[in-house]
């Protein structure tokens, strides 16, 4: 069972003079670039956040292309340790353009915060709060940044992403774009007799690979359909108590108001027994 974390996982610099804390790092995204192949219909892609701060974290995922793509889970919460896959689906690759991009935020959360979507809605108190930007592109494109000049003469990046929110991107993090394959040769000095049968038996390979992988895809969906089923059907039934609550809580005020009128009823018919009982009386 997890242990509750408070929200004062705060990392500070030893070295530093002043005693201001410092924005740690909360996950790690990976990768921090998407390959999107020029093909039409529906692209999946897997994208995978792991928590490597001492508490727990909340995540959530931004996109500038909201009507094109899809992200399930986009909100949720990573336990300390933890690894969790996202599901990126682009509906139609027809429909890609080169800005597309996401921005992965995440903020320290307390253990007994159960509403994913809430979380978001408070006031962050420790104000840590991490942007990584994950970038889309097409197979074969740099991953590069263009450097120019500064002043001072050294090179320095130009971040020409389009999206204003800041990323925090870690150096260690990085993807290998494959690229067009270059010949040594020419295609027909080459013998591929010899391998003809090697290749036939990798082809078949990975054609079971990626028909098992389309299985899996549809697996996933069908899951996280009825996952979300769930939470629209829990979400009515809370509804439904809601009510039946504030029905019940109507009942037993009318119910006091009546017990309260009976009892005066009972004492003025008893006051009006005795008066009659009583002829010397007023």
């Amino acid at each position: 069972m997890e242990t509750k974390q408070s929200m004062d996982c705060i990392l500070k610099d030893p070295n530093a003079k002043s005693n201001k804390p410092v924005i740690p790092r909360l996950i790690t995204v990976n990768p921090l670039n998407i390959i999107i192949e020029s093909k039409s219909g529906q692209i999946d892609k897997t994208l995978e956040l792991k928590n490597i701060y001492p508490c727990r974290v909340a995540f959530r995922i931004q996109t500038n292309g909201p009507t094109r793509y899809t992200v399930c889970p986009n909100k949720g919460f990573l336990s300390i340790g933890e690894k969790s896959m996202i599901q990126i689906t682009m509906i139609d690759g027809n429909k890609y353009q080169s800005n597309h991009q996401f921005i992965v935020q995440a903020m320290p959360a307390p253990g007994d915060f159960a509403d994913r979507k809430l979380i978001w809605k408070q006031p962050n108190y420790l104000g840590i709060l991490t942007n990584t930007r994950v970038k889309t592109m097409r197979p074969g494109q740099p991953l590069s940044k263009p450097r120019s000049k500064s002043p001072s003469g050294l090179t320095t990046p130009i971040d020409n992403s389009g999206m204003n929110s800041p990323a925090v991107m870690d150096s260690n993090e990085s993807l290998v774009t494959p690229s067009a394959p270059s010949w040594t040769a020419p295609v027909s000095s080459i013998d591929h007799g010899k391998y003809a049968d090697k290749i036939n038996d990798l082809a078949s390979q990975v054609k079971k690979a990626i028909a098992e992988k389309n299985t899996r895809a549809s697996e996933m969906v069908s899951v996280v359909n009825q996952i979300k089923s769930i939470e629209v059907e829990l979400d009515r039934q809370a509804q439904l108590v809601n009510e039946m609550s504030d029905r019940v809580k109507k009942g037993e005020l009318q119910y006091s108001n009546l017990v309260l009128h009976e009892r005066t009823i009972r004492s003025d018919l008893e006051r009006m027994k005795n008066n009659e009982m009583d002829p010397s009386g007023p």
